[in-house]
């Protein structure tokens, strides 16, 4: 378990500031970015769901937030510099109005001095060797500082701050290495931190720097709307059609990122990667050509952004440089080729407890591939689970929807068709009416047997659509973190741009897309799943629950409100679910594994935001504390050998050793899964036997 996450620590910004490079059409930037700048306001205006006023107010607002998303934490504006810039506090509605990017021009010109001024001096502080016996502190997390006052000021900021990373990765090699002394150990962490910090920097200060700042500053707008109305890059919106389709092009490879290393993780059963035979697991990533075939640097990357630069047209060569496990670096060419996403589909399990079999669906997301009729459905893939556990004869069915962020409306209402026979699954209402989706199943469904339903913190939109669907119509018993994710709402995404003349010679011009809020959902009682999510009717107690993860700690979020119910009947086993419900809190609140986890999460916090002592030996005695309590909970959310879930497959479409290999790795996990087995038992006292 690495110790990074005790504490914040963002060299640079985080958030909007991946790779969203595109290449400009004809024209100047300055006026492809106005023209971009019109088009996401218009579509706003006339098109979002509950447009807030642009005004001062507004502005303010923006003001900070870019302000936070250029340098979060703290460490690379001086405190003059955001004097200086407090002028547009209240313009910036003006230039957004206009089109003018006055603002923006003027923040990422100081924003670029800075960032360039640092390279001299984190090289200059990890050339020495660093001393940790000298008493003194760090805050990990600045986001609540004041920005530095002098550059001096802001040099001791990134001393401690890179100290702080190279005591961590110190005691990280050490623990991998015990034979390792504090010299060598010091010496490898402080090499290790300047090459994950200048891959950072060779992208923050690379060649589409301009415009990932420019959309990270159209998502500082957009986000401020809703926390869900956002611009995206023509790649960018690519990429999310492909994620929701399962359907790429690629190499087919599973990527990790080690101190900034690009590695590859799996080469996936399939693909043009595997067919080459050119690329190994282990495989080091040092650099891919870009859409104009120049080779880029991909160290210091995020995943992510090396994912969509693998991904491309199907046929077109990707180069690539690696590095070989045996040290020879090796410069290959791969063709790409269709990817079909698998990992994520629906799947299924067999569960045998007190001598009764359970069935278990797990899906990770509601995805749809609407370009192919023969594309990737979920609702189609639930229903060849459910009949494969309706041939097992199994006495329950649990709906794992744990960490599922949602996805497609019409599969969701389809699946909820599977279990319930007619009637509304979901209320949507936009700027003029609001609309029924209906469940047309002609009254037959694939399971009419006990059901549970498992949500948490990261269960959203389509999960949550589904979950309080099950919930009102008293079909099943939702179980889970204290309430789901709280996204009530429906994004349209619209491309932006205008069309070209072929013949003469005219380009088209891509302006990117934006994601626009237009409906929020209401359950079928009236209420909203928009900002408070789901209450399942047994809470477990949640390691994530003190987190802020959820829509309502989003200030942009829009409001929870409710309507006129609609009509619907209640299940006929409504009646049997009150005392199973009311027997079930009990049994945890009385649970001695699940106390001890809200216990240990009570603690964690107590103490989220830490100051770290720099001195080795009083750094270690925090991150050991910080460590037992989080090894207490991961102990206790694992049901012991003696104890552990009897799961049998149930059988695998077209099957091949990777994706047999992948599955069996899924049922190992899941065999000691507490929240499951307590579950489990839920479903076994509604049941009856």
């Amino acid at each position: 378990m690495s110790i990074a996450k005790y504490g914040l620590f963002l060299l640079l910004p985080a958030v909007g500031l991946n790779s969203f490079a595109t290449t400009l059409n004809h024209g100047e930037p300055d006026q492809h970015r106005k023209n971009v700048v019109q088009m996401v306001m218009k579509r706003i205006k006339n098109q979002h769901y509950a447009p807030k006023p642009v005004d001062d107010n507004f502005s303010k607002v923006i003001w900070q937030n870019y302000l936070n998303a250029l340098d979060a934490n703290r460490n690379t504006l001086l405190k003059g510099d955001v004097d200086a810039l407090r002028k547009y506090e209240t313009l910036i509605d003006d230039e957004l109005e206009a089109g003018s990017l006055e603002y923006f021009n003027a923040i990422y010109a100081i924003s670029m001095q800075r960032l360039n001024e640092l390279p001299a001096i984190y090289r200059g502080i990890l050339a020495s060797p660093m001393d940790f016996n000298k008493k003194e502190t760090v805050q990990a997390d600045r986001t609540k500082l004041d920005f530095p006052a002098t550059a001096a000021e802001r040099k001791e900021v990134w001393r401690k701050s890179l100290k702080y990373q190279v005591l961590q990765k110190m005691m990280e090699i050490q623990k991998a290495d015990a034979t390792k002394n504090d010299v060598i150990a010091e010496k490898e962490a402080r090499a290790a931190v300047l090459l994950s910090t200048e891959g950072l920097f060779k992208n923050l200060l690379g060649a589409t720097a301009s415009e990932d700042r420019f959309s990270a500053f159209m998502n500082t707008v957009t986000l401020e709307m809703d926390p869900h109305t956002n611009y995206m890059a023509p790649i960018d919106a690519s990429t999310r059609e492909s994620m929701m389709s399962h359907r790429f092009f690629g190499l087919g490879l599973e990527l990790t990122n080690k101190d900034g290393v690009i590695i590859v993780k799996r080469v996936m059963a399939g693909g043009t990667a595997d067919a080459s035979g050119l690329i190994e697991a282990n495989d080091h990533i040092l650099q891919v050509s870009d859409a104009s075939g120049k080779m880029v640097e991909v160290t210091g990357m995020s995943i992510l952004d090396v994912s969509k630069m693998i991904r491309g047209e199907k046929g077109t060569v990707l180069n690539l440089l690696v590095r070989k496990s045996n040290g020879q670096e090796k410069a290959i060419s791969v063709p790409r080729g269709e990817v079909i996403e698998t990992e994520n589909a629906a799947k299924s399990a067999v569960i045998e407890k007190n001598g009764k079999k359970y069935g278990y669906l797990r899906l990770q997301e509601f995805y749809r591939d609407f370009k192919r009729a023969d594309g990737a459905q979920c609702a189609v893939d639930m229903a060849k689970e459910i009949v494969k556990l309706n041939e097992q004869h199994v006495d329950g069915m649990v709906v794992d929807l744990r960490g599922n962020p949602g996805g497609s409306l019409d599969e969701v209402v389809k699946i909820a068709g599977f279990f319930v026979k007619t009637g509304p699954v979901v209320l949507g209402r936009d700027r003029t009416k609001t609309e029924r989706y209906e469940i047309n199943n002609n009254d037959q469904t694939l399971y009419d047997g006990p059901l549970a339903v498992m949500v948490d913190e990261g269960s959203a939109s389509a999960s949550e659509i589904f979950a309080a669907a099950i919930q009102d119509y008293k079909r099943g018993i939702v179980v889970g973190s204290p309430s789901s994710y709280g996204k009530g709402t429906m994004q349209e995404t619209q491309a932006m741009g205008k069309l070209g003349d072929k013949e003469k010679g005219i380009p088209d011009v891509s302006y990117g897309s934006l994601a626009l809020t237009i409906k929020k959902f209401y359950r079928i009682n009236g209420t909203t799943t928009q900002l408070n999510g789901v209450t399942p009717d047994v809470i477990f107690p949640s390691r994530k629950v003190y987190l802020k993860i959820r829509e309502r700690d989003n200030t942009s979020a829009l409001v929870a409100d409710t309507i006129e119910t609609a009509f619907y009947m209640k299940s006929p086993v409504a009646a049997a679910l009150p005392a199973v419900i009311q027997r079930a809190n009990e049994a945890v609140s009385h649970d001695s594994v699940l106390n001890v986890v809200k216990q240990e999460v009570e603690w964690m916090k107590a103490h989220e935001a830490p100051v770290f002592s720099l001195q080795k030996a009083a750094f270690k005695k925090q991150v050991n504390e910080i460590d037992a309590h989080n090894k207490a909970i991961d102990n206790a959310l694992k049901l012991p050998v003696s104890s552990q879930l009897k799961i049998t497959g149930t059988p695998i479409d077209k099957p091949t050793p990777d994706k047999l290999a992948r599955y069996q790795e899924w049922v190992n996990t899941c065999v000691s899964d507490v929240y499951l087995s307590r579950t489990v038992d839920i479903l076994i006292d509604l049941t009856g036997k």
